[in-house]
């Protein structure tokens, strides 16, 4: 995730009611008719075929309404062009998981298990203590991105192997939260959060009294029959599984968050994922009918439409989620009242957004040219010594604080709460980011560590953020707190 967006993570609508719409509240208003038909499948062959000459390596669409399901497929898996995509080919689904996590907390209160506003803290181990700041945080807050915690946490080892990510642990994740004063009271404020599903994952799984994969196989992903669906990978699935590629179309390892999977590590296909849609908008029956009834039900109006446990209502009625992981993008959106949904999984994180290519076909949106193919940046090697030598803590300007790593030969860039990202040298000073279009450089004199930094939020197009390298960790965050307090009146 790019530096830039990681700035973005605070939901941008404004919160304007806290309780739930009654049923016959949630009208939807725009009736079946006046959605478009699906284009035929060699139109939609057509469509991927352009889109995805210049940037892309393989995509599969699902569409589902009153006639049936279908599945299209363009392009490859990425194992040398050998595999072609259909709709059992596995993906990693990123963030539409968020989806099922909050179904999964919808089934657990219908059951009577827990509780929407149960404070979080009761379904914390002993000696894990949330911090308060007007009230305590609940289960709701999580599902709603209004906890008041961060995206990410911020206590990562980036020189742990194999990665960050797959190496955090349990006792550093609370750890964390134990020691986390939120800015804001939970209620008042919409911000994204990794971290608080992934917490509402992990609650939920000690009620239970299991962990997180078997509680969702067992409550979500078996009674939907949808058996190509895990956290973790079956045996036998290998051949299954499309490779991710970043934007550059070069094949990328995908970093598993262990400690964190709810909000974002569940793998599944076109196919399974039209089980899900199938099952939301009453094309087949389920036992999570209640469930899913509550999950949409409990909204909290927004500028854009409204937020439900976990899914965004758009002002139109279509619900969504897109997803996103190092190599893949996804999107999934349907109506319940015309019951038509689209499902859309690639194995390249591209500029192109499924999103748009699924409200395209549902709702007919006006969808943007394919962007072209990024100029492809060539990637040299430093020495590593010198790589070394940009490692620490920097403060920019705009007081975002952000620490430097060396992976091999390459940098983590990690910022304090949002998460880290891997960039790629393109000269001895000079790196990218592969899976967006931000860029830095690093002001060096001699054979001292590096004195100063330039962030480049959007490569060229935007002026340089510069910043200075700042001793240890609490200097950096420091700087972050400097800023906002220039900000106050």
């Amino acid at each position: 995730m790019s530096l830039t967006l990681l700035r973005a993570s605070v939901i941008p609508f404004l919160l304007t009611a806290c309780s739930p719409l009654s049923l016959d509240q949630q009208a939807y208003p725009v009736a079946e008719s006046a959605r478009p038909a699906f284009p035929d499948d060699a139109a939609l062959q057509r469509m991927l075929a352009d889109r995805m000459r210049a940037n892309g390596v393989g995509e599969v669409v699902g569409l589902i309404d009153a006639s049936g399901t279908r599945v299209i497929s363009y392009g490859h898996a990425g194992d040398n062009g050998s595999r072609p995509l259909d709709g059992d080919t596995i993906f990693q689904i990123g963030s539409v998981t968020k989806g099922l996590t909050t179904l999964l907390l919808a089934d657990m209160v219908h059951r009577g298990e827990v509780s929407l506003d149960q404070p979080v803290q009761e379904l914390l181990p002993p000696g894990v203590v949330l911090q308060n700041v007007g009230r305590p945080i609940t289960l709701r807050d999580l599902a709603t991105h209004r906890s008041g915690l961060p995206a990410m946490p911020d206590n990562f080892d980036l020189s742990a192997e194999p990665d960050p990510y797959e190496a955090y642990t349990v006792d550093q994740f609370y750890a964390f939260l134990s020691q986390f004063v939120p800015e804001h009271a939970p209620g008042t404020e919409a911000r994204y959060s990794n971290l608080g599903v992934s917490l509402l994952g992990r609650v939920l799984a000690r009620r239970a009294g299991t962990d997180y994969a078997t509680l969702l196989k067992k409550r979500i992903l078996d009674p939907l029959a949808m058996s190509s669906s895990a956290i973790t990978p079956e045996p036998g699935w290998q051949n299954r599984i499309a490779q991710g590629h970043d934007r550059y179309l070069r094949s990328v390892r995908t970093w598993d968050m262990r400690v964190m999977p709810a909000s974002g590590s569940l793998r599944s296909t076109a196919n399974d994922m039209l089980k899900l849609v199938a099952a939301y908008i009453g094309e087949r029956d389920t036992s999570l009918r209640p469930a899913m009834d509550l999950q949409l039900g409990e909204r909290i109006a927004t500028r854009r439409g409204w937020q439900a446990l976990g899914w965004g209502i758009r002002a139109d009625g279509i619900v969504t989620h897109s997803g996103g992981k190092q190599g893949y993008r996804s999107a999934v959106a349907f109506d319940p009242v015309a019951k038509r949904g689209v499902v859309v999984l690639a194995n390249a994180r591209t500029y192109d957004e499924p999103m748009a290519l699924a409200l395209h076909l549902l709702a007919a949106e006006p969808i943007e040219p394919a962007p072209a193919a990024p100029p492809q940046v060539p990637i040299i090697h430093p020495e590593t010594d010198l790589l070394d030598r940009y490692a620490g803590w920097y403060c920019l300007d705009s007081g975002e604080p952000i620490e430097v790593a060396r992976k091999n030969f390459h940098l983590l860039v990690h910022t304090p709460g949002a998460g880290i990202s891997e960039f790629f040298a393109t000269a001895p000073n000079a790196f990218f980011l592969d899976t967006g279009n931000d860029e830095l450089a690093f002001r060096v004199a001699d054979s001292q560590p590096a004195e100063g930094i330039r962030h480049y939020p959007d490569g060229a197009a935007k002026p340089p953020v510069p910043g200075v390298r700042v001793q240890g960790r609490d200097a950096a965050l420091a700087c972050r707190k400097n800023a906002v307090a220039r900000l106050l009146p």
